[in-house]
């Protein structure tokens, strides 16, 4: 059974606080390239090694974009669209 990691969003910080796969201790990521006063985040997904923060216009009702970020390397923050 392979270990799966954690993450979550935190909007006050615009962080995401990250428990690696097989760790116990949390790790902070900065969102320096999502702006939340700009962009409304919906939730945050884990494919494997990458976290999806969900993000879109604070105006949508859905998210139009994700914002990719590792457990690996704790770092990314690569955008792509949905």
């Amino acid at each position: 059974m392979q270990l799966q990691g954690t993450a979550r969003y935190i909007q006050s910080s615009n962080e995401l606080e990250v428990v690696r796969p097989g760790e116990v201790h949390s790790r902070r990521i900065r969102c320096i390239n999502l702006d939340p006063n700009e962009v409304n985040v919906f939730g945050v997904q884990i494919e494997g090694d990458e976290i999806w923060v969900l993000a879109g216009p604070t105006n949508n009702q859905r998210p139009d974009r994700k914002y990719v970020y590792r457990f690996s390397s704790l770092t990314g923050g690569s955008r792509y669209g949905l």
